[in-house]
């Protein structure tokens, strides 16, 4: 008798359990991470150099467009510059498509390197020309070794990100870093698969097998105690 009374207790752990456990495969297997884009850029003697360059205004491009165009410095200096064309429907496919990227800049070495997005197409000419924004300033900065800014992007759109050096010749041979996060909507929604991966499926089944097996457990009826 006293064993029957010790596996109500427990017979409701058991069913916490396995659905605790259902519920985290469920979510294992349709969650998914935003990093888009990661890699790195570094300038050499031998890039193409513009006039001028972007000002460092100390404001970050976000997601309601608030930085306004910095306007250029230095417009007789030539200064190096690298370009790298990012296909945003090549990056984001197999995922339900989200047009909010954040876009960070690492460099930990000085702040001589400057990092902006551009629409379609750069023009070293005129740095205003399909300008999309920047972080406005340079990394490193107050003990951060990274900057960050947002843009919004279309489905079929391509980005050009080019990275300066900010005085002549002394952000060469000096990597830079970048990684993209794409979201959803501004309230940093992560994106998801259009398909499930297979293994993706495969959680999903069996977190599904495992609440089932749950229910069925609660559902049973109690069992009368005999004397």
């Amino acid at each position: 008798m006293e064993s029957l009374k010790a596996t109500g207790p427990l017979s409701k752990v058991c069913r916490r359990a396995l659905g605790a456990a259902g519920v985290f495969l469920l979510s294992c297997g349709i969650a998914h991470a935003t990093v888009i884009f990661s890699g790195s850029a570094t300038l050499s003697a031998g890039d193409p150099t513009q006039l001028g360059r972007l000002s460092r205004n100390g404001i970050a491009q976000d997601w309601t467009g608030g930085e306004p165009f910095p306007g250029v410095v230095n417009p007789g200096t030539s200064y190096h510059y690298t370009t790298i064309d990012i296909d945003i429907s090549a990056l984001e496919a197999g995922y339900v498509f989200g047009g909010f990227l954040q876009i960070e800049f690492f460099n930990a070495t000085a702040p001589v390197l400057f990092l902006a997005a551009y629409a379609g197409a750069f023009n070293p000419a005129d740095l205003s020309q399909n300008w999309l924004g920047d972080g406005g300033t340079s990394p490193p900065i107050f003990g951060a070794n990274s900057t960050f800014f947002q843009i919004v992007a279309g489905a079929g759109d391509h980005i050009i990100l080019v990275m300066n050096e900010t005085t002549p010749d002394a952000g060469l041979d000096l990597p830079g870093s970048i990684t993209i996060e794409a979201f959803s909507d501004v309230a940093f929604t992560d994106l998801v698969r259009a398909v499930p991966e297979p293994g993706g499926l495969a959680l999903l089944a069996l977190g599904i097998v495992l609440l089932m097996a749950s229910r069925r457990t609660g559902a049973r009826p109690a069992r009368t105690a005999r004397s």
